[in-house]
């Protein structure tokens, strides 16, 4: 029994540390795939759902026109909102690996800039593959925007990490 469960910690758990990166990875590629219509009709409909829900809970009158107008206006916040999160949740699943397979070799602050330049990478890269799909283009802007979610993630991670260290 403990033969096992050195192997699952030794061999097993270092190599399952990549699977939250690589599937946030396939999940955000599958989104920048999807042409610019497509794309613009999902962040659309999520946009729709928080108006019609929320709505009711500050005005009493919702008229149909009232509720397209407010969620064509949060539409732009919802498909930012969205890149940040994306981002945010990839970084935490890049720091991972780092931490299973660098904490001998790279102190704590190394690891998480590290961590922070590859996001960093994968966000720029995403905006390129976008530059080849349909009604999409690739935006320095939205790397920018991207960047706003692996910074949170960072934070937090810096703040964790202190936290835990000097209590």
């Amino acid at each position: 029994m403990q033969h096992s469960k050195s192997f699952l910690k030794a061999k097993l758990l270092p190599v399952l540390s990549f699977v939250p990166m690589l599937l946030l990875l396939s999940i955000i590629f599958g989104f920048s795939a999807q042409d610019g219509d497509t794309s613009g009709s999902l962040s659309f409909q999520v946009s729709l759902w928080i108006v019609t829900h929320f709505l009711p809970l500050i005005s009493e009158q919702c008229f149909e026109t009232d509720i397209l107008e407010k969620a064509n206006a949060l539409h732009y916040f919802v498909r930012k909102a969205a890149h940040m999160t994306e981002y945010f949740l990839l970084t935490l699943s890049v720091y991972l690996p780092l931490k299973v397979y660098l904490t001998k070799r790279f102190t704590f602050p190394k690891r998480i800039l590290l961590g922070f330049f590859i996001t960093v990478l994968f966000a720029a890269l995403d905006e390129f593959h976008q530059t080849f799909v349909p009604g999409r283009s690739g935006n320095v802007t939205d790397v920018c925007i991207d960047s706003i979610g692996i910074l949170a993630a960072t934070l937090l991670l810096f703040g964790i990490h202190f936290l835990f260290q000097y209590k």
